[in-house]
């Protein structure tokens, strides 16, 4: 249940943007730098589509990723220019982001994108390796110009050797050295950022303490003057790349999001857990210390507060709360330790600190490989209780999500529509969340020699059922006016997989039934991954014969 972020638009970019805006061209272009700037035109209009046209904002991608590798193939190795180099490699990213990442979204059903999906280097989908591969070549060639490298080329980076680390939790065959090689090179990438970020806030705080002097020393002005002179440093600040408290703060959450993931990939030995957190404790604690100034001086509870500051938001420390917590959760072995660990009030109350708690029990319990078969067939009484109490607590804290989620929802349809808030994205987290309350149930109805299990077994099952109808119901509530495609893509997945549940729980699984409810597409290519879960095996679903859609 995580919220991934795509990759970071930087000034580089936005500066690009802005050029072609001004000075768009209508001839076919011919030299690196014309190729480079009808790339920034195709991709804004890629950017512009991906709302409502799936297909449509893929093609321009295409092409404006085909426009940044002529510009960089009509370039000589002595004047390489880098921004060909960095708008290529974040597009790989932002495509790979938006048409794998998110759920829902079947690159492989859109039309006229042959060229994109073609799979050679000239394709704008590529795998998460060559995409690395990308970014990697993008540091090098800012090396041998002997600039620095470019703040959101680092950032950007480092979020993709994160996706590497998340994708490596489905490998059962990754190779665990590679892994810390991977999370090494990732700190010493946002190391060098933060350290950069920090350092160049100090010299924005410098200047506005010399400016500020500089205005008290000088003759008195009147208030419309004052106001006006104010108005022209914020304009001053906002129209070049100035590091704010903010920036640093998503930085460092990048850092633990990084740290989390790798501690993902550990599994039960104790060699495996002291390797890692002998590697991430020295930055943590580097983290540690920039993120107490940052609160303690530029958030929003500061009262001291400079307007020409973007302060931290109470939402923002919340979410590193989360963050840290997560990590230390994840070096824990003990179910009673992760647990005192999430309860402690001191926590912030939001459905995100409850949703990675319940992921951090889930955690645990794969790092053992604790699962309804393994359970069932040891005969383990206290096995069994252990598996009981896990899944309880992990179905109480979805629940509290589950809360927070509505309350977030009912909130926002308040606002006049016509306001893009994400309603789509919001309403498919809150299906997600009922879904996996319902999976859990199921679970815990089928423990065998646990008297809770045993005793409960009917109510149980019926719970599973009501929540399953509650996540469809849910699932087809509309996002609004202006809710893009992409979300209405998450809310019909959701559907799909309550919808294919409620029929294996039903007995309804034959082709000619799953046809007429969801149709051979559909049900078709959810079936694997609901085979895969096991806990459905008691009801058939291993016995559902998966047809091809022709």
């Amino acid at each position: 249940m995580k919220n991934p972020k795509g990759p970071k638009l930087g000034k580089r970019a936005q500066a690009l943007l802005k050029k072609q805006e001004e000075n768009s061209f209508s001839k076919e272009p011919s030299t690196a730098e014309e190729f480079l700037e009808q790339g920034s035109i195709d991709e804004e209009s890629g950017d512009r589509w991906l709302g409502s046209d799936l297909s449509k904002s893929l093609r321009f991608y295409q092409r404006a990723y085909t426009s940044y590798l002529e510009s960089i193939r009509l370039q000589t190795p002595a004047e390489p220019n880098l921004d060909s180099y960095y708008n290529s490699s974040r597009l790989l990213y932002q495509v790979y982001y938006q048409y794998f990442k998110t759920d829902g979204v079947n690159v492989y059903e859109l039309t006229n994108v042959e060229d994109a999906l073609g799979g050679g280097q000239s394709s704008v989908v590529q795998p998460l390796s060559n995409i690395v591969e990308a970014h990697e070549v993008s540091m090098r060639v800012a090396a041998t110009m002997n600039i620095p490298v470019p703040m959101d080329l680092l950032f950007n980076t480092a979020v993709v050797y994160t996706e590497v680390l998340e994708a490596e939790q489905e490998n059962d065959t990754s190779d665990y050295n590679q892994l810390l090689e991977l999370t090494f090179n990732a700190q010493q990438i946002l190391g060098t950022l933060l350290d950069r970020q920090v350092s160049e806030f100090h010299k924005f705080l410098q200047e506005l303490e010399e400016t500020s002097s500089a205005s008290f020393e000088s003759e008195p002005v009147s208030s419309n003057q004052q106001v006006s002179q104010e108005q022209s440093k914020q304009e001053e600040y906002t129209s070049v790349e100035v590091v704010q408290p903010t920036d640093i703060f998503e930085t460092i959450i990048a850092s633990y999001k990084l740290c989390q993931s790798m501690l993902e990939n550990i599994n039960h030995s104790d060699q495996q857990k002291l390797s890692a957190t002998d590697l991430i404790n020295p930055f943590l604690s580097k983290c540690d210390e920039i993120t107490l100034n940052l609160i303690d001086k530029y958030s929003e509870a500061n009262s001291q507060r400079n307007e020409m500051i973007s302060n931290i938001s109470l939402s923002q420390i919340d979410e590193l709360k989360v963050a840290k917590t997560a990590i230390i959760g994840l070096t824990m072995n003990d179910l009673d330790q992760i647990l005192q660990l999430w309860d402690d009030s001191g926590l912030p109350d939001t459905s995100e600190r409850y949703m990675v708690a319940a992921d951090n029990i889930q955690s645990l319990l794969d790092r053992f490989d604790i699962t309804l078969a393994v359970v069932n067939s040891s005969g383990d009484a206290q096995a069994a209780d252990t598996y009981w109490n896990a899944l309880t607590k992990m179905g109480s804290y979805l629940k509290k999500a589950q809360t927070k989620l509505d309350q977030n929802l009912q909130e926002k349809k308040k606002i006049p529509s016509g306001v893009d808030l994400g309603l789509g994205a919001l309403i498919s987290q809150l299906s997600e969340v009922i879904i996996a309350r319902a999976d859990i149930d199921l679970q815990r109805s089928q423990i065998m020699g646990h008297e809770s299990a045993q005793k409960n077994q009917q109510i149980l099952l019926q719970n599973t059922k009501t929540l399953l109808k509650n996540a469809m119901n849910i699932s087809n509530t509309p996002g609004g006016l202006r809710e893009r495609v992409a979300e209405k893509l998450q809310r019909e997945k959701k559907k799909v997989d309550a919808v294919i549940r409620m029929c294996v729980l039903e007995k309804k699984t034959s082709v000619q039934e799953l046809d007429s409810i969801l149709g051979r597409a559909k049900w078709t290519n959810e079936l694997p991954s609901i085979q895969r879960l096991g806990y459905y095996d008691g009801f058939g679903v291993q016995g559902i014969q998966n047809v091809s859609d022709f």
